[in-house]
């Protein structure tokens, strides 16, 4: 039993000295920073699962470094026969990551409110852009530079997760264009 003991003191001394390892690099550790080269590090990562897609690229919108909040936006595409609902989101580069939309008001003003799901029609898209449907990144644990990758799990419900790196662009930059022209030969 003293050796157990002495094993288990061990792993807890081995992961506080990992823990303070990754504290000590700072957390810019947490976002993947891309210089722009021949890897097109403009261009959105996902790991999709099968029957889900980008149908344009994702991205955060750049802002102000005073700012604490930001958005990102994409388009997503759904092959399956079924709807999938977005439930939640996440990312390490904000305290708070939601899902929300822009509705009017009774006074007719356009304002953000958080939703409880956003919808991929069974065999179409969702677009998430300025002005609609997004993910809200609250409360930024660093500001985010030009070109960086930002990480991004978004739960779907009763299906496999989807896993995106974002660039942060400013809007207008390019943001958003479509990147999967043939959708890789996918047929219904």
């Amino acid at each position: 039993m003293d050796c157990q003991h002495r094993s288990g003191s061990f792993h807890k001394a081995a992961l506080a000295a990992i823990a303070f390892v990754g504290c000590a690099m700072g957390s810019s550790a947490l976002f993947a920073h891309h210089v722009p080269g021949h890897h097109g590090s403009d261009i959105a990562e996902c790991d999709c699962p099968p029957g889900v897609e980008l149908a344009s690229d994702a991205w955060v919108r750049l802002l102000p470094p005073t700012q604490p909040n930001t958005a990102a936006y994409m388009t997503l595409r759904n092959l399956t026969d079924a709807d999938l609902h977005i439930i939640a989101a996440e990312s390490p580069a904000a305290r708070v990551t939601e899902l929300h939309d822009h509705v009017q008001d009774a006074e007719g003003v356009m304002r953000m409110r958080e939703v409880d799901a956003i919808v991929i029609p069974a065999h179409g898209k969702v677009e998430l852009k300025p002005g609609g449907l997004h993910v809200m990144l609250i409360d930024m644990v660093e500001p985010l530079q030009q070109g960086q990758h930002v990480p991004i799990t978004l739960y779907v419900e009763g299906f496999q997760d989807l896993h995106l790196h974002a660039p942060v662009q400013h809007a207008g930059s390019g943001a958003g264009h479509d990147h999967h022209h043939d959708h890789h030969g996918h047929s219904h």
